[in-house]
């Protein structure tokens, strides 16, 4: 597989994820799951993004962590503090 097909495939994964998300947000009710699944999304279209389309995968590694970190904790702050607010 072409380097070009690769990205196509990644970019058509982004958008359907994003999709997927407005959809989720704009058709059901707003709750803990949905808050979870969608922060979840989010997490993976950012490791992807970083992964695929930034080069991550050559970076150090303690700055691969930092970033997988970031993505994991992100999210869930977010989904933390929106239920408390």
């Amino acid at each position: 597989m072409s380097q070009e097909t690769f990205a196509t495939r990644v970019w058509l994964l982004l958008l359907a994820l994003t999709l997927c998300s407005a959809l989720l947000t704009e058709t059901t009710s707003a709750g803990i799951l949905v808050g979870a699944l969608v922060a979840t999304i989010v997490s993976l279209k950012g490791r992807l993004v970083v992964r695929y389309y930034m080069g991550l995968d050559e970076a150090h590694p303690r700055l691969r962590r930092l970033m997988n970190g970031y993505f994991l904790a992100v999210p869930a702050l977010i989904l933390l503090l929106g239920f408390i607010a």
